[in-house]
């Protein structure tokens, strides 16, 4: 079932810790209290991005402006790929942030084996990173690069939407076929637009079962060292 773990996570806090401290109605009483409140609102951050870069691929599908705006679809693209990029980084840094923290923080814990817990936390840590890894890598591969093929077409794009609009003035004289140069540019950003939604879609995917995954370990190993147990993660 999809969301069933990060589901539980936050089940967890609202089950076992008081909702008005969670929601900054009461002062935390006590250190773990105080943690519970920061440790939700961490992790509700991490799942924010990772839904965010879930929904890109309705972003490059959907999430275009209207050409009263002035801005051309690959120019709104080009906006979208730069933004999902950063997104992935934004994430590994929560990600990193938060585990990072929760090491600083065993000491407040009543728990035996603080090393092996800090052993999981950086485990969970680093497998994380190398999950993003392996599609932050292909991302770079495609639209660092100068010369990339996404990076031409984009340019391409944006080049043939500002002469189809008259934003880039031709000298009197040239040759200018309007019919053809919107052909072209229709061409360009359809294909750009497919090859970036088939992206997207693909990393969604794998996007839903990383959030699923950090979401049963990380909890597995805050409500241990809480005390307590939660029913139902599945650690697939």
């Amino acid at each position: 079932m999809e969301n069933e773990q990060s589901s539980l996570a936050i089940k967890y806090f609202l089950d076992n810790f008081s909702i008005e401290i969670l929601l900054d109605q009461k002062k935390p009483p006590n250190k773990i209290e105080e943690l519970a409140h920061y440790y939700l609102e961490k992790l509700t951050e991490v799942f924010a991005v990772f839904d965010r870069l879930i929904r890109y691929e309705k972003y490059f599908k959907e999430f275009l402006p209207p050409e009263k705006s002035g801005i051309s679809e690959s120019e709104a693209i080009e906006y979208h790929l730069r933004s999902y990029i950063g997104d992935f980084y934004i994430l590994q840094e929560r990600v990193r942030k938060i585990t990072d923290k929760l090491i600083e923080d065993l000491p407040n814990y009543n728990f035996k084996n603080h090393g092996e817990v800090e052993k999981a936390i950086k485990h969970l840590s680093k497998q994380i990173h190398t999950k993003f890894e392996k599609i932050t890598s292909g991302l770079r591969r495609e639209h660092v690069h100068e010369r990339s093929i996404t990076e031409l077409d984009l340019v391409t794009g944006k080049f043939l939407s500002s002469l189809v609009t008259g934003e880039m003035p031709l000298p009197a004289g040239v040759n200018f076929d309007g019919n053809r140069v919107k052909a072209r540019r229709d061409e360009v950003v359809k294909s750009m637009k497919e090859k970036h939604i088939k992206q997207a879609t693909e990393n969604s995917a794998s996007l839903k079962k990383m959030k699923e995954w950090f979401a049963t370990r990380f909890i597995f190993i805050f409500s241990n060292l809480n005390g307590h147990n939660i029913e139902g993660l599945k650690f697939n």
